[in-house]
C-alpha cells in the first residue's frame, strides 16, 4: 500500500508541473488543454500558456461534466479519444472508465444572431459556428488550427469515497497520442436521486429521424420509448409529454362510446419504470379564434372529456393518482380568462385525480393546479402569481423563443451560464418546476442546421436534443440544464442539512432559518429573474462554496452562523448594525471580529451585535474548541 501511495504522490508532483506542451509529449504542434463545463469553445480558441490539468468537482450520486479541447497544426483524419480509470490517492476506490461518457462536439454554423438580444449578451456575432450537438462517433477528423472540444462526463458512484481521484485523457491518431491529467474531487455529500424541482421538454415522439422509419405502436416503437425516457431521466427530467388521443374512442352518441387505453396505459408503464414521474396530457380544449382575436373564448373538447372520463378509471384502477396532469390550451391570454375558468372545475368534477397544467400568459385562472407563467410575465406580474401559489396551486416559469433581451434562455448564441442559471432562479424565488416546448421539435430539413433547430424563431428554440442513429443524443446546452438542476440539488441538500439540525435542537434553534444560507449563497449568482452575474467563475466558486459549507456541517467544530440582515445586504450608513446569531459546540470559544464573544448558552447558542464602519464590509465569525478552530465569514455592500 505503502508504493502505491508514493507512486500516486509521485505522479501528481510531476502532472502539476507540465505546461500544454509538455503535455502534448508525442508532437508539439498538438495541443490539449482544460476548459470548463460553462464555455462554448469557439474554433478560434487557444490554450492558456497557465493550462495544465483538468481540475473537476463533483458530488457522489452526480453526472459531472467537463471539457477539454484540443488543437493540431495538421489535420487528423481519425481522431479518437480515451480516458483511464480515476484512481483515489489515498485509497483503493476507483472510478472505472466504463463510467465516464467521452463526446466530441460538434459545430452548427449560423447566418444571424437572434434579434432581440444586446450583442453583449451573445457568445459570438454571425456569421460564426458555434458547438452544440455531440458526436455518436467514436473517432471524428479535426481541420488543422481549430480547436475541437470534447464533452467529458463522469458517473461518480453512490459508493465512491470523497477525495481526490486522477487520470489521464488522451487523444490519438494512428501515430501519435496527445495526454492531459484529470484530477475529480468527489465531495463528502451525495446528490438526492429524488428529484426536488419538476421538468418537462415537450417533446415530439418518436419525432425526427425516428418517425420515418419506426411504425408507430410497433416492438421497436415502445423499446425507442423506453430508451427515451431513460435518456430524459438521466438529464433530470421528471416529465414527459403526449395527447390525450392515445385513448381511443368509438361508438355514437346514439349507441354509446367505448374506451380503449391500452395504448396511454403502455406509455405509461413504460414511462414509469424508466423513472418519469408525471404525464402531461395535450390538450382538452381549443380556441374559437385566432390567439390574439379579443372576441375568441376557449371552449372544452367533449370528445376529450370523454377520454378524461375514461384516463380516470384507469389512474383509480392502476393506482396512479398523482402521475397525470393535462392541459386545456396553451398560453391564455387576459381576454381567455372568463370563458377557461369554468373550464378548469368541469375537468376537476370528471377526474378529480387529474391536474390542469397551463403555459399562462395571463394572471387569472380559477382553480388552475399549476400556473406556468413565461419567465418574463413571472417577474411583471409576480405578487399575481405568488397570491395563487399561497391559495394552494404550483408555481413553475418556462421559456421558449421568449424572453429575449437580458433575460436567461437557452438560444443556441447564448451563453451556457443562462442555461444554467435558469434553475438557480427555481431556487431563488422556490418555484415548482419548468417547462421549455421544445426537446425535438425540428422545423424541416438536417436537424443539424441553423434552420431546423430554429426555423422562424431563434436557433435553438425549437431543440436541445438530436437525432442519433438508434437514440437521441445530447448537447452543450442539454448537459448544462441538467448541471443547473444538479447546482439546485446542492442548494436544497445545505437546505436540508441544516433542517435537520435545527429538528435535533429543537427550541434552542428558534431562529435558525434552514433556507436562509442557501439563499444567500443563491444570490451570488443571481438577484432576480433578469440580474445574474455573466461571469461562470462566479458560477462555479459559488458552487464550491455550498459543496464546502454541507462538509463542514459534517465535520468539527460545528459553526452556524445567520446575520441579520441577511449576507450580501446592501447596507447603508445609519449606524450598520448586524445581528449575529449562531451555534457551536458547548464549552467553545466564540469570537466576532476578533472581538470574545460572552453570551453563549450551555447548548452552544451565542448572540453578538456588531457595527460594520465605512472600508470593513465583513463580519468573521470564529470557533475554538478541542484545539480546532473554523471561521465563516459574512460579507455586506455598504452604501452611504
Amino acid at each position: 500500500m505503502k508504493k502505491i501511495l508514493v507512486y500516486i504522490s509521485i505522479y501528481m508532483a510531476s502532472i502539476v508541473c507540465l505546461s500544454p506542451a509538455q503535455v502534448s509529449r508525442a508532437d508539439e504542434t498538438r495541443t490539449l488543454w482544460p476548459s470548463n463545463s460553462l464555455t462554448k469553445v469557439l474554433r478560434n480558441a487557444k490554450p492558456a500558456e497557465t493550462d495544465r490539468v483538468l481540475d473537476i468537482q463533483g458530488a457522489r450520486g452526480e453526472i459531472v461534466s467537463a471539457q477539454a479541447v484540443f488543437r493540431t497544426a495538421d489535420h487528423m483524419a481519425s481522431a479518437g479519444a480515451a480516458i483511464t480509470d480515476l484512481r483515489h490517492q489515498t485509497s483503493d476506490s476507483v472510478i472505472p472508465s466504463q463510467q465516464i461518457r467521452l463526446q466530441w462536439l460538434r459545430y452548427i454554423d449560423i447566418t444571424q444572431n437572434t434579434k432581440g438580444i444586446p450583442r453583449d449578451e451573445l457568445v459570438a456575432q454571425a456569421p460564426i459556428s458555434i458547438p452544440d450537438p455531440y458526436w455518436e462517433d467514436a473517432t471524428i477528423h479535426v481541420s488543422a488550427r481549430q480547436a475541437q472540444p470534447i464533452w467529458i462526463e463522469i458517473h461518480v458512484p453512490s459508493s465512491a469515497n470523497a477525495g481526490d481521484y486522477i487520470g489521464e485523457l488522451s487523444i490519438t491518431d494512428k501515430t501519435t497520442t496527445t495526454t492531459l491529467p484529470i484530477k475529480l474531487h468527489v465531495w463528502n455529500f451525495e446528490v438526492p436521486r429524488q428529484r426536488h424541482l419538476s421538468v418537462v421538454n415537450w417533446w415530439q415522439f418518436p419525432g425526427t429521424g425516428f418517425k420515418d422509419r419506426v411504425k408507430p405502436y410497433s416492438d421497436q416503437y415502445w423499446q425507442l420509448l423506453d430508451k427515451f425516457c431513460a435518456f430524459l431521466v438521466e438529464h433530470r427530467q421528471t416529465d414527459v409529454n403526449t395527447s390525450i388521443g392515445l385513448i381511443k374512442e368509438s361508438g355514437d352518441d346514439a349507441k354509446g362510446y367505448k374506451y380503449d387505453t391500452s395504448l396511454l396505459e403502455r406509455y405509461a408503464e413504460i414511462a414509469f419504470q424508466a423513472g418519469i414521474r408525471q404525464i402531461q396530457l395535450h390538450s382538452l380544449g381549443r380556441r374559437t379564434a385566432e390567439r390574439g382575436n379579443p372576441a375568441g373564448r376557449i371552449e372544452l373538447m367533449e370528445s376529450n372529456l370523454r377520454r378524461l372520463a375514461a384516463l380516470e378509471k384507469v389512474i383509480r384502477k392502476r393506482n396512479w393518482k398523482g402521475r397525470f396532469v393535462a392541459q386545456i390550451c396553451d398560453e391564455p391570454l387576459i381576454h381567455h380568462e372568463q370563458s377557461y375558468i369554468p373550464l378548469i372545475d368541469r375537468a376537476h368534477e370528471i377526474a378529480p385525480s387529474v391536474r390542469i397544467i397551463e403555459a399562462v400568459e395571463t394572471e387569472y385562472l380559477g382553480n388552475l393546479d399549476i400556473y406556468v407563467p413565461k419567465i418574463s410575465h413571472l417577474n411583471l406580474w409576480y405578487p399575481s402569481f405568488e397570491q395563487a401559489r399561497r391559495n394552494g396551486a404550483e408555481l413553475w416559469f418556462y421559456t421558449c423563443c421568449d424572453p429575449r433581451g437580458r433575460y436567461p434562455n437557452r438560444f443556441l448564441d447564448q451563453s451556457l451560464l443562462k442555461v444554467r442559471v435558469l434553475h438557480w432562479i427555481n431556487y431563488l424565488y422556490d418555484l415548482d418546476g419548468y417547462l421549455h416546448w421544445g426537446l425535438n421539435q425540428f422545423d424541416k430539413g438536417d436537424p443539424y442546421s441553423e434552420k431546423a433547430i430554429g426555423g422562424r424563431w431563434p436557433a435553438g428554440d425549437r431543440a436541445i436534443a438530436y437525432p442519433g442513429k438508434n437514440r437521441l443524443v445530447g448537447s452543450l446546452r442539454f448537459s448544462a440544464l441538467r448541471d443547473g438542476l444538479e447546482d439546485y440539488e446542492y442548494l436544497w441538500v445545505l437546505e436540508n442539512e441544516l433542517r435537520k439540525i435545527k429538528e435535533r435542537l429543537g427550541n434552542e434553534a428558534f431562529w435558525l432559518d434552514p433556507r436562509r444560507r442557501s439563499l444567500e449563497l443563491c444570490r451570488r449568482v443571481v438577484r432576480s429573474f433578469d440580474e445574474y452575474t455573466r461571469d461562470p467563475q462566479v458560477m462555479l466558486d459559488t458552487r464550491r462554496a455550498i459543496a464546502e459549507e454541507i462538509e463542514a456541517l459534517q465535520t468539527l467544530p460545528l459553526l452556524l452562523v445567520q446575520t441579520s440582515p441577511p449576507e450580501g445586504t446592501t447596507v447603508p450608513a445609519g449606524p450598520r448594525l448586524i445581528n449575529i446569531r449562531g451555534l457551536v459546540p458547548p464549552a467553545a470559544s466564540v469570537s466576532v471580529n476578533g472581538k470574545p464573544v460572552r453570551n453563549i448558552r450551555p447548548s452552544g447558542y451565542f448572540t453578538q451585535f456588531h457595527t460594520l464602519h465605512d472600508g470593513h464590509p465583513k463580519v468573521t465569525v470564529q470557533v475554538e474548541h478541542q484545539g480546532k478552530k473554523r471561521t465563516a465569514t459574512r460579507k455586506f455592500n455598504l452604501t452611504d
